[in-house]
């Protein structure tokens, strides 16, 4: 399939160079997750699961090892206490399981590196969940400094238009009442500039926190673009890629293993159970000073043991066979649901996000030609030509225009951002 490439521009004012010390999305993304206390502990979390995982590991591959002491204290032929070390009992010994028809070895190591994947997903959902906080956190910082800016020009509008209906008045041009409606836009204007520096305030030490700067410290943010390029339509494949590699996805997934393993162990300890060890045993160690006496030939060999569990004529076996069929039906039920959950969500993101990529085109168009119809109307205003309504309608259009096309522009990056996790893209990279 053709893609077809548009360009979304955002024209409230003009895209400099970033500059040394300006954060973009994906420089303080990284600031975040290096400052995140979150991260931290999840960081903690994974190398923990990480050492389980290797523990796990070779106490499945390798033989474990016991070296004990014992002796008699106390006996009812001597009728005395007594510790002689001739009579200490010394030992090492080793063992290794090598068939378990339970929990074999092969299954110990599979489960184990189960539950260490689980913790990494866990990790990655985590890092993602901080990922987008960040990209929220900036945008918010982006879009405030912006209304600020076009709360400024549409003031310096407001106290020109002011002016100009004072000075017309003043010479028979203007009547009163516009003369006061213009100064009451005027202190309107006012209001709503120290309304967006408020705002503004308050999204700096949002965003101040996440990186642990001090909350007033001043930032610079900047998109680093004048464009956002969106690929439509967007590729049949993505639905492909969000069911194969969502993390949330995958977590599911390994979850329905791990109980499929349990349910498999659970059932099979129902029946008879077969096991075969090796092991190595020697006694009477001969320690320095002949402590536990001398030393004797080690022993060695290979056991097998089978066991028939058994409730009250079977029937506690039968439940418990029943009741481990029906936790992994229940977990595959959930996951088809879960599958079912994503496409939608993945397929109604695209639809919203073509629907905001529509959205910035119109509102381009609108800023631009608003804008040229007020600096028109504000010409033909200063000579004595325009309305005062036609000038007051032209400033509240291009204000609530130039801040919608501000809200469009975050919008549409925040939305792109959350598909991509749906399709299990490491964001923060």
């Amino acid at each position: 399939m053709k893609k077809i490439y548009i360009a979304v521009f955002f024209s409230v004012t003009a895209v400099i160079p970033v500059m040394a010390g300006t954060f973009t999305p994906k420089s303080y993304t990284k600031s975040v997750l290096d400052a995140s206390l979150e991260m931290r502990k999840e960081e903690q979390s994974l190398e923990q699961a990480k050492n389980t995982y290797l523990s796990a590991v070779l106490d499945a591959a390798l033989p474990s090892f016991t070296a004990g002491m014992s002796t008699s204290l106390y006996d009812n032929a001597g009728k005395s206490w007594r510790l002689q070390k001739d009579n200490v009992n010394t030992s090492l010994s080793a063992s290794l399981n090598l068939y378990d028809s339970v929990s074999s070895p092969v299954k110990k190591i599979k489960r184990a590196k189960l539950n260490y994947e689980f913790s990494e997903l866990s990790f990655l959902i985590a890092k993602q969940s901080e990922a987008v906080k960040a990209l929220n956190r900036f945008y918010a910082l982006f879009a405030a400094q912006k209304r600020v800016g076009t709360a400024r020009m549409n003031l310096a509008s407001r106290e020109k238009q002011y002016t100009d209906t004072n000075e017309q008045y003043q010479s028979g041009t203007r009547s009163k009442i516009e003369v006061t409606q213009s100064e009451g836009d005027k202190l309107q204007s006012e209001l709503a500039l120290a309304q967006a520096e408020f705002a503004a305030q308050k999204a700096l030490m949002s965003f101040n926190e996440l990186i642990a700067a001090e909350p007033e410290t001043p930032q610079e943010v900047a998109l680093g673009t004048a464009a956002v390029i969106v690929p439509l339509p967007f590729p049949k494949e993505d639905l492909s890629r969000a069911l194969e590699n969502n993390f949330s996805l995958r977590q599911e997934r390994n979850s329905l293993e791990r109980t499929r393993l349990t349910a498999e162990s659970e059932t099979l300890s129902n029946f008879p159970e077969f096991k075969v060890d090796a092991y190595w045993l020697r006694s009477r160690l001969g320690l320095p000073g002949a402590f536990g006496g001398a030393g004797a030939g080690p022993s060695y060999g290979v056991n097998a043991a089978l066991s028939f569990p058994f409730g009250f004529f079977g029937a506690q076996n039968y439940l418990g066979v029943k009741t481990q069929k029906m936790v992994l039906t229940a977990g595959e039920l959930q996951l088809q649901t879960s599958i079912r959950s994503l496409k939608t969500n993945v397929l109604s993101a695209q639809k919203d996000i073509e629907l905001q990529v529509k959205s910035q085109k119109l509102l381009e168009f609108q800023v631009k030609a608003q804008k040229d119809a007020m600096d028109n109307l504000q010409t033909e205003y200063a000579q004595g030509g325009a309305e005062f309504l036609q000038l007051d309608t032209a400033q509240t259009k291009l204000l609530d225009s130039s801040n919608n096309q501000i809200n469009a522009v975050n919008d549409l990056d925040i939305a792109l951002a959350n598909y991509m996790t749906l399709l299990g893209e490491r964001i923060w990279e």
